[in-house]
């Protein structure tokens, strides 16, 4: 039985439980520990969200893309956060353009959140737009709010991209407070919010 007296590890080489780095055990052996994907998407159903639709603008054509990945982060200055994978439809004329808009949805947008959720190619949502103010910046009609940002910071995160936007102007509704019917997400669903508690 040898005791290995007369092995020689190279510096590079990382032993861990008596493994080598080039065992593929290792991999597993040092791995932290991960929720199950199924386990951990069934959870985030059960978090329920607002919805909102980013908008970008690219030759003069307004492209949706339904989230519910997106946060507020600060106010001084006004920022937010929103995620998008890899493979979203919006992410590399948003990341070429620098600026995004951010429409908050009410419950009569369904039909908007449906297409913007679509998987695939850019979703073309000018039917849904109005020009507002005198630089005819697009928004989503009737949108809860509106948020114009520009982009401040990004990082890339596993498969996806966090986007941080410098929020440059809000509009909120008609009458300047956000009214009561936004549209919900839960459970894989849209949904109408209940009644207050």
């Amino acid at each position: 039985m040898s005791d290995y007296s007369d092995l020689e590890v190279s510096p590079e080489v990382v032993l861990a439980r008596g493994l080598l780095e080039t065992d593929e055990e290792l991999a597993e052996a040092i791995e932290a520990p991960r929720a199950d994907p199924e386990r951990f998407k069934s959870a985030m159903r059960a978090f329920a969200t607002g919805v909102v639709i980013v908008t970008v603008e690219v030759d003069g054509k307004l492209s949706g893309l339904t989230i519910n990945s997106c946060c507020s982060i600060s106010t001084r200055p006004p920022q937010v956060l929103i995620s998008l994978a890899h493979t979203a439809s919006c992410r590399e004329p948003l990341l070429r353009r620098g600026r995004f808009g951010l429409s908050i949805l009410g419950e009569q947008h369904r039909e908007l959140a449906d297409l913007g959720a679509v998987p695939g190619g850019p979703k073309v949502v000018d039917v849904f737009a109005e020009r507002l103010g005198d630089d005819g910046q697009a928004t989503i009609a009737g949108a809860l709010a509106h948020l114009d940002c520009s982009v401040a910071e990004t990082f890339e995160v596993s498969d996806h991209t966090l986007v941080i936007g410098l929020v440059e102007r809000a509009l909120v509704g008609e009458s300047g407070e956000a009214p009561a019917n936004p549209l919900v997400y839960y459970d894989r669903t849209f949904r109408r919010l209940g009644d207050p508690l």
